[in-house]
């Protein structure tokens, strides 16, 4: 029995052997080859973790822009070969009509090639269907950013792309650390606040066979997300001032709606606007606009401040007593200096006009005559302290206005300064250049009795937990230490041009609104022959001769809460055009009860 147990253990050993042996004969010798060549094909791989920007909200907590995961198609082409190079991208372009530009994925680098975003299951599944023709090719998740209102706030957001060289340098002096496939803020918050909103960047490093498949974690760095920001903005208020503005039917334009007491930004809008979820499928269609999508004319565009520019210079006469508030200056229509003639914009003349009538009914005249007596230098002086031609803080970069000086014209243009100069500046015409902000400052000064607050966008910044580890505070830009019998005449002036002057179509019952209209020249070749020749023949002036109009004012007259400032391009009428978006878009903020939350 032993015997027989004995040999049946032999041959059970040698059948073992012997299947052995031949496995090992199979795989070293008749498929030795392909197995050493997957063998040696299995490599480490490095690769970056893209961390999710920060969320973006409201005043109210409501999400403006968020990050989403995506499936993303990439290539690494540091471990391929040329022909298995030339094989893969032939089947990119058989299985999902991919051509990508082949020097450009060799200057990649480490980093991986972004082939295809949002890939679609039908993606997907043609991938892993075909996965052993792509070598190389892999299945990412990174982040996509969002913004759920469309277009609403665009001009504030802005949007978000890959980094260039620039964006590279800025970082690198930021010190932080981004990839050729980091998001990266382009315009508005999402670039003035990159430093907040940008997360830190992961790392991994994989062991992949020649299939793609990851064989072994050997090094992970998590990246971190960005902290979030919360606006001052809120979505009701920015959403009735968008809604006004595009009614009225003008097709460029601006308005900013501000807190008085606080200078923070409730709304900010410019028109034309764009959608920062599409921009790169329309990149075409909105850079060969001429209407600019991309231009923030509430802060960048600069334009003639107009009539609204007679506010700091009747403080400015107050302060100097050039005239007191009670002294007449006769307007019969026109204005003699030497052997010009300036007229005002009633041929017929405005009559006896004081300081209050001069701001209600804008005699340009009156301004004529008190700003020949100030001069420029006292009238730039006083324009800056309302913060014309300062440069001014804020979270979006604002454009500079530009007050002229006899020095700068001797420069500029080699002739001195003439007092038709200091005319034309007296009324905002001439040189003079200012944009939406800094009127829109210049009557919170107004409204404040000299106070102008810093004006901001950013209320509170979140870390990833929810925690607050950052707030805003109400700060002092700029302080005029007036007699406030100075600001309660101007402001007088200003509730009688919508009374019964100039801004009459801002007059409500709903809400007691006072302020300026203005309307600005658009200077052009042959105005005068143009003009005559349209007159003539009875056509409206074309849309890019007619002026510029403003409206910038606060309500209500008595406690003032809100400045808003609007300005419509090429809108012709301050009165008739920009006077009665302001009037609207506050009355639907008082209907709608809105005013009692701010």
């Amino acid at each position: 029995m032993k015997r027989r147990n004995f040999i049946i253990f032999l041959l059970s050993a040698l059948g073992s052997f012997i299947g052995v042996g031949a496995n090992l004969f199979r795989l070293q010798v008749l498929e030795g080859e392909r197995y050493r060549e997957l063998s040696e094909r299995n490599y480490v791989r490095r690769r970056y973790l893209y961390p999710p920007r920060g969320d973006i909200y409201d005043r109210n907590g409501e999400k403006l822009a968020y990050d989403v995961p995506r499936y993303v198609m990439v290539l690494d082409v540091n471990r391929l070969r040329k022909d298995e190079l030339q094989k893969t991208l032939k089947a990119l372009s058989e299985l999902f009509g991919i051509n990508p530009d082949k020097e450009k994925l060799i200057r990649k680098g480490f980093e991986l090639a972004v082939l295809k975003t949002d890939l679609s299951p039908k993606d997907i599944e043609t991938f892993y269907k075909n996965r052993h023709r792509l070598r190389g090719v892999f299945i990412e998740v990174m982040p996509k950013r969002v913004y759920p209102l469309g277009a609403l706030c665009a001009h504030v957001l802005g949007y978000v792309g890959y980094p260039d060289r620039r964006d590279m340098e800025r970082f690198r002096k930021m010190k932080k650390s981004i990839g050729s496939n980091s998001f990266v803020g382009k315009m508005g918050i999402e670039r003035s606040l990159d430093h907040i909103l940008t997360g830190e960047l992961g790392e991994e490093r994989v062991m992949v066979n020649a299939l793609g498949r990851i064989v072994r974690v050997l090094e992970r760095k998590e990246p971190k997300k960005g902290k979030s920001v919360k606006l001052t903005i809120d979505v009701r208020f920015q959403r009735i001032v968008e809604e006004v503005f595009e009614e009225s039917g003008n097709p460029a334009g601006a308005v900013i709606l501000l807190k008085a007491s606080t200078g923070e930004v409730l709304a900010l809008a410019s028109f034309p606007d764009f959608n920062p979820n599409t921009v790169y499928e329309e990149w075409k269609k909105l850079t060969s606009n001429p209407l600019k999508p991309f231009f923030n004319r509430a802060v960048r565009g600069l334009y003639p401040p107009a009539s609204v520019f007679k506010v700091p210079v009747a403080y400015a006469t107050l302060v100097t007593k050039t005239k007191g508030p009670w002294d007449v200056v006769y307007c019969p229509g026109k204005f003699e200096l030497g052997d010009r003639t300036f007229y005002c914009w009633r041929r017929w003349g405005h009559g006896k006009v004081n300081l209050i009538k001069s701001l209600s009914e804008s005699c340009d005249v009156y301004y004529y005559t008190v700003g020949y007596e100030l001069g420029p230098t006292k009238i730039a002086y006083f324009a800056r302290k309302f913060s014309y031609g300062e440069d001014i803080p804020f979270e979006l970069p604002v454009r500079k206005g530009f007050l002229p000086s006899p020095s700068w014209k001797r420069r500029r243009f080699k002739e001195p300064w003439y007092d038709g100069d200091t005319v034309n500046m007296s009324i905002g015409q001439g040189f003079v250049l200012s944009n939406l902000m800094e009127q829109t400052l210049m009557m919170m000064g107004i409204a404040n009795n000299g106070v102008i607050y810093k004006p901001t966008l950013l209320k509170e910044i979140i870390d990833e937990k929810g925690n607050v580890v950052w707030r805003n505070k109400r700060q002092v830009f700029k302080a005029l230490y007036g007699n406030l019998e100075y600001f309660a005449l101007i402001k007088r002036g200003l509730r009688d041009a919508v009374r019964k002057g100039t801004a009459r179509r801002a007059m409500s019952k709903i809400v007691d609104i006072a302020g300026k209209t203005g309307t600005a020249e658009v200077f052009f070749k042959n105005k005068r022959k143009i003009k005559r020749w349209y007159k003539k023949r009875r056509k409206k002036l074309p849309w890019k001769y007619r002026n510029h109009a403003w409206f910038v004012g606060f309500a209500p007259y008595r406690d003032p809460k809100f400045v808003i400032g609007v300005f419509v391009e090429h809108g012709e009428s301050g009165g008739k055009v920009a006077a009665p978006i302001a009037r609207k878009i506050l009355e639907r903020i008082y209907i709608q009860k809105l005013h009692k939350e701010i």
